[in-house]
């Protein structure tokens, strides 16, 4: 659960006062989720309880009402309307700061540190880098592992990587800065970290040079479903293959759910890219998720995935091969190669989901929503935008995507092919936006030929509009608040009508 302020609460016209409120989600920032637990003196509250238990304690949805800041994170004042209580929870998504600006992804607004460890701790420190795998193999369940700044230099074999089998196994940085942790694999070994357990969490670390994947997670051989992992505040940086990468289990009968990546950096250096598996092409990418179900990706950036050759690169954010509910929302893509995928061939492999959605059709990626991210491309290897290939239900709204210098010369910003692609896209800065192979859907309120004075640096990738943005400027479609989402400045799209792209100009 990420940092939140403290919840004020107050009653009003109740014949009891609620005892304590407690924050049960796990940071996801869209709505909060709030356990309230009242004193049962008095018939009035058993009532209250009796209309929707959960465990003993009353389960509230929150709504918005107004935009504070509390504690240097920006956060929203709701109110619960069906006990009148007043709760101050959640945190409002915004966007990475360019690089220029010397702020990181972890600075962003809502990107807090986790709260301290409560279980079991382990302290390491750089000397017992070759012990790590056995530490992190023999941990109880709910230990956190904390490392001592420094840098840890893990080379190996399969022993050596990371394992995380038990499940609320924490990796994280003391010092709560995660340049200051270095857990370095020297191109010496397949991949650094390795999860197969339920509510894992990496937090506050840098992770470097693996073979294959920084963080590779996938079910064990005939286990159930992984949920529940977490990538929190880190620099991933420089892997040969895709720096996260999500598999099912090989019967495809066990998958990677409710997964986060959130507050990171991917990025890709000029030696990295020399270090790129070339067996498959440019085999490389941020984000490599297959088949999973209710990830969240947000307020990350990603930098530099391509191959100085013109091989195309995978995505910096791609689900596929039956994904679904997919947010990606709040990233900052720079210079790569593609930017955000959804789905990727005609046919192939999938999910069968018990409710089957779309009976006799292949799906890529079964809804989610893609919204309010900066895209902004300026080199020769760069391709595609935001990319739907049989995607179905989807919805992207409110994205800008910049292509300066070679980038301009590219094949197109937004892209939807196959014919079972049915997808939403509405609100959209770009230069272009092709439609293929039959795909389908609705198109509104984009604007194309988006020309670089409209923006305050497009070069940098700083995408806040200028007064010439004339017809991006209360110009767009209006769209729910659950739908649309936030600017990159973390603020809620004006209502009537709000402006088009990832910024709302005020």
């Amino acid at each position: 659960m990420s940092e939140v302020p403290p919840l004020n609460v107050s009653a009003v016209d109740l014949p009891c006062q609620p005892t304590s409120v407690q924050p049960v989600d796990r940071g996801f920032c869209d709505v909060w989720k709030v356990k309230v637990t009242l004193a049962l003196e008095r018939a009035a509250c058993r009532r209250v309880l009796a209309r929707d238990r959960w465990g003993g304690s009353l389960k509230i949805q929150v709504w918005p009402i107004d935009v504070h800041d509390v504690n240097n994170m920006r956060v929203r004042s709701v109110i619960v309307g069906l006990v009148g209580i007043v709760v101050l929870a959640g945190c409002y998504p915004a966007t990475p700061a360019p690089p220029g600006t010397g702020a990181r992804a972890w600075d962003t607004p809502g990107c807090g540190g986790l709260p301290a460890p409560t279980g079991s701790v382990i302290d390491v420190v750089p000397a017992q880098a070759s012990q790590l795998g056995t530490i992190v193999r023999n941990a109880d369940a709910g230990t956190t592992i904390r490392f001592a700044d420094g840098t840890y230099n893990v080379t190996g074999d399969f022993t050596r990587s990371l394992l995380i089998d038990s499940a609320g196994i924490t990796l994280r940085g003391a010092s709560g800065d995660p340049t200051k942790v270095v857990i370095d694999g020297a191109y010496g070994i397949g991949a650094l970290v390795y999860i197969q357990a339920d509510d894992a969490t990496l937090t506050d670390l840098t992770l470097r040079r693996a073979t294959d994947h920084l963080v590779h997670s996938y079910p064990a051989t005939g286990s159930t479903n992984v949920e529940r992992p977490r990538l929190h505040r880190l620099l991933l940086v420089d892997a040969g293959e895709q720096f996260v990468k999500v598999n099912p289990n090989a019967a495809r009968t066990a998958f990677v759910d409710d997964g986060a990546v959130t507050c990171s950096e991917l990025t890709m250096t000029p030696t990295g890219r020399q270090n790129i598996e070339r067996s498959f092409g440019c085999y490389t990418g941020g984000l490599d998720v297959h088949s999973a179900q209710d990830w969240v990706v947000r307020s990350n950036t990603f930098d530099g995935i391509y191959c100085e050759d013109g091989e195309i690169a995978e995505h910096a954010i791609h689900f596929w091969n039956g994904a679904r509910g997919t947010l990606v929302e709040n990233n900052l893509i720079l210079n790569s190669a593609r930017g955000i995928g959804f789905g990727l061939r005609e046919t192939g492999p999938g999910r069968v989901y018990p409710d089957d959605p779309y009976p006799g059709l292949y799906v890529g990626h079964y809804g989610g929503i893609i919204r309010g991210n900066v895209i902004t491309m300026s080199i020769d290897q760069y391709d595609t935008g935001i990319e739907l290939t049989q995607a179905r239900g989807t919805i992207v709204v409110h994205n800008t995507v910049i292509e300066t210098g070679a980038g301009a010369t590219s094949f197109t910003s937004i892209d939807r092919r196959y014919a079972n692609t049915s997808v939403e896209i509405r609100n959209n800065l770009v230069r272009r936006i092709t439609t293929r192979d039959g795909a389908g859907g609705v198109l509104s309120n984009n604007v194309t030929n988006v020309p670089s004075i409209w923006f305050v640096d497009a070069a940098a990738g700083d995408a806040h509009l200028t007064a010439t943005a004339v017809n991006a400027i209360d110009d767009g479609f209006v769209l729910t608040p659950e739908v649309s989402g936030t600017d990159l400045d973390g603020t809620r799209f004006d209502a009537g009508p709000p402006d088009i792209g990832a910024d709302e100009n005020r």
